[in-house]
């Protein structure tokens, strides 16, 4: 195995790395390696950020188009004349 060493990293990143490498009961390399593996083998990492956003979607709201329905009646538009 080949080592990576990541330079400059927040302290408050740092932090939380620790406390989820703690609560999952790992080291902190090892905590590391389990999220570099699982973002980069993620097919959501492959695809663009509109892609991910829409795949979250339920699919009865996919469309092509945007449909905004307001409640209540339409009130008519303003005379300025």
């Amino acid at each position: 195995m080949s080592d990576l060493l990541i330079r400059k990293v927040d302290p408050k990143l740092k932090r939380e790395l620790e406390k989820r490498a703690r609560a999952n009961g790992r080291s902190l390399s090892d905590e590391a390696q389990a999220l570099l593996q699982s973002g980069v083998a993620s097919p959501a990492s492959q695809a663009g950020f509109g892609t991910r956003l829409f795949s979250m979607l339920p699919d009865e709201f996919r469309g092509d188009d945007l449909v905004f329905e307001v409640p209540g009646e339409v009130s008519e538009p303003p005379d300025f004349e």
